[in-house]
This record gives structure tokens, C-alpha cells and sequence, in this order.
């Protein structure tokens, strides 16, 4: 009888432990795994649609009534393809009537400025605070460019890119870096309040703001727009909106600021279906798919 090799009959126990153990280390210290993940991504991507549609077409139909005959059933299946159809096509249409509009007020967020807006899905997301995006067919897309949802809601911006997908750190995310803001304190705008705002890792921000002057009419309160105005973002970026004042702090150690905690208008930033990338006319063509 032949023995196998101390490597071979080792090599299980010892793959398990090391997967175990880096489980456990801090997502910096396994970083380089995620080259394996963008070839996943890379497989997977194309073929999951053909998958999901081979499985629907396995899996019989159910017939809410088991006595009718063959040609009542194929009168009621092509009743519900036509059904199907139709609300495919209505779905369809809403969506990308949703897509304009948001092209259309996120265009006009800076009028003078000529912005191109490609829109992307999300792919998935990841536990070290970053979403995957489709991201092929985009010339001059880069680290660094913006990304937003609901036509002005600031999502982040991109810190990798490769042929085929980003990654995309939302503002909310715990290792986002603070970023300095404005509240408007009336609805046209003229009455302003600046603030720094640093993620708190729950999809909120937190920051402190300057309380107004007691001769001044205008006052911090919940509900108030919060919009971005900070020089380290691109000119397209500015006035993005951030979120809305959720509820206003205590401040013992400064009486006179103000601490908010801002929500986005989106529940969940991580987990947003679509994504909107925004980048100047200069840097951004269409490639030929």
C-alpha cells in the first residue's frame, strides 16, 4: 500500500487554517486577494443573466387550475407572455424615462459647466466599504472621479479602475475622508452655514456648524438641505447634495457650535442598485462598445 506524501496529506488541514486565520486580519493585510476577485467578477458578470434565464426556462410553469385543457393552457400562457411583455415594456420605459430626468437635473446642478453623465449598475458590494460598478466603455475615467445617485445626490468617488469594473467609496463609509459642507438655512439659498462632516459609519455624517448670530433669523434646524462646497472636490461636484439634517447634538465642549448629524436621501449608499459617474466634457468620451 502507498503512502501519499506528507505535503499532500497535510495540504487541506493547512489551506483551512490559513483561510481561517486570515478571516480574521484586517482587510489592509488582504488586499492582494482582491486581484482574484475582479477575475471573478470578470467570469461571473457575462454569464449570470444567461444562468438566471436557463434555470426560469427549467422550472415548469404553475397552472392555478389543474382540469383545464391543453388549449386553455396555451391560451393563458401566451395570455401572461403578452402580460409579461407589456409590463417589461412599461418598466423599461419608466426607467429610462427615470434615467433623463436624472441626466437632466444633474446637468443642471452648475449650468455653466459641461458635465458627462454615464450610468452604470452596481455589481456588488464589499466589506471594506467600497461598491462595485460596471465601469467599461468609459474613456477618462480615473481615480478620483465622482459618482452620484438620484441625479444630485453625491454618492463618492472612485479609488480603483480597472477594464471592466470600479470601486467607488461612499461618503458614508467609515474610511471616507471628512468633507466640508454647507447647510442652506432657507430655500433659496441666500443664508448659508459651513460644516465639516465625518462619516460616523452608520450611512450618517456627523460635523459641527457655527450656531447663527442671536440678531440673525435664520436657525440650525432638522430638515435643513446640506450640500457639498469643499475645494478638494471637483467645480462639477459643488453643490451636490450630501443628505438632510437628521436630528442636532448636544455640544458640551463648544456651546456656541452646533453638532448635526446628516443623513443622505438615500437610505443605504452602499447598497444603491444604479450609479450615475460624473466627469468634465474635456476628460470624458464615449468609446465604441
Amino acid at each position: 500500500m502507498q503512502h501519499q506524501p506528507l505535503i499532500m496529506r497535510w495540504s487541506m488541514p493547512i489551506t483551512i487554517l490559513v483561510l481561517f486565520v486570515l478571516s480574521f486580519a484586517p482587510i489592509k493585510w488582504v488586499g492582494w486577494a482582491r486581484w482574484f476577485a475582479d477575475q471573478t467578477q470578470v467570469t461571473i458578470a457575462p454569464i449570470a443573466h444567461p444562468i438566471t434565464i436557463t434555470l426560469n426556462a427549467i422550472i415548469p410553469p404553475s397552472y392555478s387550475d389543474p382540469s383545464a385543457s391543453d388549449r386553455e393552457r396555451e391560451l393563458a400562457q401566451e395570455i401572461d407572455r403578452y402580460r409579461t411583455q407589456l409590463l417589461q415594456i412599461k418598466t423599461e420605459n419608466d426607467r429610462l424615462k427615470g434615467i433623463i430626468d436624472q441626466f437632466s437635473k444633474g446637468a443642471a446642478i452648475i449650468p455653466d459647466l459641461d458635465v458627462r453623465q454615464f450610468h452604470r449598475p452596481r455589481i456588488s458590494s464589499l466589506n471594506d466599504d467600497l461598491i462595485v460598478i460596471r465601469s467599461e466603455n468609459i474613456e477618462g475615467l480615473t481615480q478620483g472621479s465622482i459618482t452620484v445617485v438620484n441625479a444630485v445626490q453625491l454618492l463618492g468617488k472612485v479609488t480603483q479602475v480597472n477594464r471592466r469594473i470600479a470601486y467607488v467609496r461612499p461618503i458614508t463609509a467609515k474610511t471616507a475622508q471628512p468633507i466640508f459642507a454647507t447647510v442652506l438655512l432657507n430655500d433659496s439659498g441666500d443664508q448659508q452655514a459651513r460644516c465639516l462632516l465625518t462619516p460616523v459609519g452608520d450611512g450618517t455624517l456627523r460635523g459641527e456648524v457655527a450656531r447663527p448670530s442671536s440678531d440673525d433669523p435664520w436657525a440650525i434646524e432638522a430638515g435643513q438641505e446640506v450640500r457639498l462646497l469643499d475645494d478638494q472636490w471637483p467645480s462639477h461636484a459643488q453643490m451636490l447634495v450630501i443628505g438632510t439634517i437628521e436630528r442636532i447634538e448636544r455640544n458640551d465642549i463648544q456651546p456656541l457650535r452646533q453638532r448635526i448629524i446628516v443623513r443622505p436621501t438615500v437610505k443605504d449608499l452602499r447598497w444603491v442598485p444604479e450609479v450615475i459617474i460624473r466627469l468634465p466634457a474635456e476628460s470624458a468620451q464615449w468609446e465604441t462598445p
